[in-house]
């Protein structure tokens, strides 16, 4: 090291130079001027800003000058070795505002320091994640943000060989090149590992995945690239895409079969029906009614009480709060909760004794609100019926049932009118035709359920009304729940999306002032938090079972898994039904119905829509028939071509299952 020229004591410091924090020894400091000697001994000049850190002490002699770095160096060292960035970024991300290196060093050592101030300063420098620098403070980044730069810096990493070929042997797989079973052996141990652990999945995998085929989700990809290459598969398609757990816990289990839950007063004998599709095995609603004096009516709405069954923070809660939803997919249904609950125990089985959370209304003739009421009851279901049935009993096609046809008589009446008024409120009545897709032994079947029948819309609305008076009950009896709220800006529902909110307000979309959703407690873990804080209300308790903050958090993960459910059961159904579409001869000819003015068109016997090609200036709703011009089921892909208009009767192409 060549010897200093500068005899003069100085002080050690930390200047910026290319941008990395360099230690130097400060000789002279005049103005906006300052000179240093660096590690090599030479004098620098440099401007006096550069100088971001003063480390205390006595005065250096330049002839000492590499030893004191030495130590300076190991002290470096040593606490360099102990920040934790991640941690310190996941301390002060939430927080808000700007932070100095010093501060940031004091919040992490617990002390301030020069030594501290430098470590963190170096690595802030570095660092290209976790923190913004805005000239010498640093912003931290956040949660979203941060993922997308690790994102985009696994992504660069991909360029190694090993990647480009694995990546190279999945494009193949998906374009059906040759692969040769030895070469895909490596490609095979990763994608299987990667499936078999949803919850640690690599985020180095779903970035290599993205890249090799970016118009499919990384799971997706892995279980194709899989299928083709012959590998068995545990579970099916879906439910290894969404990673969805299917079994229970052995104390979930022992908990579902051993739980006693309390005993309600009976309700009166009034007959009671419950209407569900055929295959329905969680039953979580029934009605009852009776004609009041005057031409009114008193409607009974009762809803399984499954917290009477489900303990908060039981074993049962645990797997409930993990799953969100029952998820219901064209292969398999993965409950919520164990089937000795959600099919048994509490579902609202015909003939059993069960107990329910009740919602007793009278109206008015006009279907207005005279008053209601909300309690725990013991009920026993006098009827089960289909959908189907009970439009035929509406109708009056069917007179077998006695008291009850004449109960559901009364009860679509009042439900007509309840609809009336909710659409003179604002409601969007909107119903879309559904495809019910089942997929069993390999053999795919199709149906189309018709959403606007008279038993489906009466028990929509009834559904509604309880939602609505129980939300209405909470707001009234101040006790904390999370509503759902619509605002309507110039009548403009499609730019204002329902949220969840601490605070009852309009539900435009609904066309009521008070809102929140325990309906479904079986089915959705929402449902079921909410209805143990209104029975927690209802028992007396002291303390509501959740603080407003706690329900907040709890109910917004419950609505993330919802959310999540059902992209998941959108995508599985549109596969399987485009997978269903592949099976018809070249040119087969469908009939279909226009939308969007022309641009897509809706399959009538499927409820399947995509965009329509060569079609002439077609008013919405017209009937017409079609090709299929392009068909993907891997990215549910369907393009439609126009052949002209469907004539007053059309031989269909068959729906039966194959």
């Amino acid at each position: 090291m060549p010897q200093p020229t500068n005899k003069t004591p100085g002080r050690l410091v930390e200047f910026l130079e290319h941008g990395r924090l360099t230690p130097g020894l400060l000789v002279r400091d005049q103005g906006e001027r300052a000179t240093v000697i660096g590690a090599d001994g030479r004098e620098k000049p440099i401007s006096r800003d550069l100088v971001l850190v003063r480390h205390p002490g006595p005065a250096v002699d330049p002839a000492n000058l590499s030893t004191a770095l030495a130590a300076l160096e190991a002290e470096r060292s040593r606490l360099a070795s102990e920040l934790d960035l991640k941690l310190l970024w996941e301390v002060v991300r939430d927080q808000g505002g700007s932070y100095r290196a010093e501060e940031l060093a004091e919040l992490f050592f617990g002390e301030r320091s020069a030594i501290g101030t430098t470590v963190v300063l170096d690595a802030l420098l570095n660092d290209r994640l976790y923190f913004i620098r805005r000239h010498l403070e640093f912003v931290p980044n956040s949660a979203e943000r941060v993922e997308r730069i690790r994102i985009q810096q696994e992504r660069s990493r991909l360029r190694s060989d090993e990647s480009k070929k694995l990546q190279a042997q999945i494009r193949d797989v998906l374009n059906n090149a040759p692969v040769k079973a030895d070469a895909a052996g490596p490609l095979i141990e990763q994608l299987q590992k990667y499936l078999d652990n949803p919850s640690t999945r690599s985020n180095e995998m779903s970035a290599l995945l993205t890249a090799a085929a970016p118009d499919l989700a990384p799971a997706e990809t892995a279980y194709e690239v899989l299928e083709r290459l012959g590998v068995p598969l545990p579970l099916p398609r879906y439910v290894m895409i969404g990673g969805i757990r299917t079994q229970f816990s052995a104390a979930a289990i022992e908990e579902a079969a051993s739980v006693n839950p309390p005993v309600h007063q009976q309700a009166e004998p009034l007959p009671t029906i419950s209407i569900d599709d055929e295959e329905t095995v969680e039953i979580d609603d029934a009605l009852s009614c009776a004609p009041l004096p005057g031409g009114g009516l008193r409607v009974l709405i009762h809803i399984a009480l499954v917290s009477d069954w489900v303990a908060r923070g039981g074993a049962m809660d645990r797997e409930a709060a993990l799953r969100g939803a029952t998820v219901y997919l064209p292969e398999a249904t993965v409950r919520m909760l164990p089937d000795r609950i959600s099919c048994e125990r509490a579902s609202l089985v015909a003939g059993r004794e069960r107990s329910v959370l009740t919602t007793d209304v009278r109206f008015n003739p006009d279907g207005t609100i005279v008053d209601y009421k909300i309690y725990p009851a013991t009920i026993t279901v006098n009827s089960r019926l289909t959908y189907a049935r009970a439009d035929a009993l509406i109708a009056g096609k069917d007179t077998q049932d006695g008291d009850g046809a004449q109960s559901l008589r009364l009860l679509y009446e009042m439900a007509l009118k309840l609809r009336d008024w909710r659409r003179r409120a604002g409601a969007v009545l909107y119903q879309r035709r559904e495809a019910k897709v089942r997929v069993r032994d390999g053999s795919i079947e199709i149906s189309v359920i018709e959403t606007d029948t008279p038993s489906r819309q009466m028990v929509a609305e009834y559904m509604i009304i309880s939602n609505h008076l129980a939300a209405r009950f909470c707001a009234d009896h101040s006790v904390p729940i999370i509503y759902r709220v619509q605002p309507s800006q110039n009548g403009d529902l499609a730019s204002q999306h329902p949220r969840l909110s601490l605070f009852p307000a309009l539900h435009a979309g609904i066309g009521l002032e008070f809102y929140a959703q325990l309906s479904s407690p079986i089915r959705r873990y929402a449902d079921l938090v909410l209805q143990r804080q209104l029975v927690g209300f209802l028992n007396r308790s002291s303390q509501p079972p959740y603080q407003t903050e706690e329900l907040l958090a709890v109910l917004a993960n419950a609505e993330a898994a919802d959310s999540e459910a059902k992209d998941l059961e959108r995508r599985s159904k549109r596969y399987w039904s485009l997978r269903y579409l592949e099976r018809f001869a070249p040119g087969t000819v469908f009939e279909a119905k226009v939308l969007r003015e022309g641009n897509t068109a809706e399959l009538t016997d499927y409820a399947l829509r995509g965009t329509l090609r060569r079609a002439p200036n077609l008013s919405n709703d017209s009937k017409i028939l079609v090709r299929i011009a392009n068909l993907d089921p891997l990215r549910g892909g369907l393009a439609m071509e126009y052949v002209g208009l469907a004539p007053a009767a059309t031989p269909l192409a068959s729906a039966a299952g194959t």
